[in-house]
């Protein structure tokens, strides 16, 4: 038998960097948050940082839970919005695997029961190694919607700017 060499709880605590210890991604979500603001006119377009529209979404006698994503974007005359979660991540991690939970049939349908949009009002935007990377990318493109991610590549804002007016655009005006 092949003893398994796991993630026990004493050789997980000997671990110099231990899970959560990096915060480089809240340079990406300030990045974003900055950008969307920069490129989208505040007279027409409202960019929330960390939004709280989805704080209570899943409800049972307990109590609610939900997620906060790093941005939301309305549309001021419309009242329309979609959601975005910004990934980065180095050439290994876990971060695209964890933005692949906003993108379920089941999270879908919990989306539209409450804002009854003809779209997904929630979209990811990777950064990074995941908007470079073949493995990333290629992932991407088979298991997100193709309007519903964003691969900001070098943080470029003529990029960024191209797709954020494309779903504003197509779903919000």
């Amino acid at each position: 038998m092949t003893q398994r060499r796991g993630m026990d709880a004493a050789r997980l605590a000997a671990r110099a960097k231990q899970p959560g210890h990096d915060q480089t991604f809240r340079e990406s979500e300030s990045n974003f948050i900055e950008a969307a603001q920069s490129i989208l006119p505040a007279s027409r377009y409202r960019v929330v940082d960390h939004p709280a529209d989805l704080r209570s979404i899943f409800k049972d006698s307990n109590g609610a839970l939900g997620v906060v994503p790093e941005a939301s974007i309305e549309n001021i005359e419309t009242g329309r919005k979609f959601f975005v979660e910004v990934k980065k991540q180095g050439p290994a991690g876990n971060a695209e695997e964890r933005a692949f939970k906003h993108h379920t049939v089941q999270f879908y349908k919990v989306l539209h029961e409450i804002y009854r949009y003809d779209f997904h009002p929630f979209v990811t935007v990777w950064c990074e190694n995941l908007a470079t990377d073949r493995k990333y990318v290629l992932k991407a493109g088979y298991l997100f919607e193709p309007d519903n991610y964003f691969l900001w590549r070098n943080y470029d804002l003529a990029l960024l700017q191209t797709y954020l007016n494309a779903r504003c655009k197509a779903w919000l005006d």
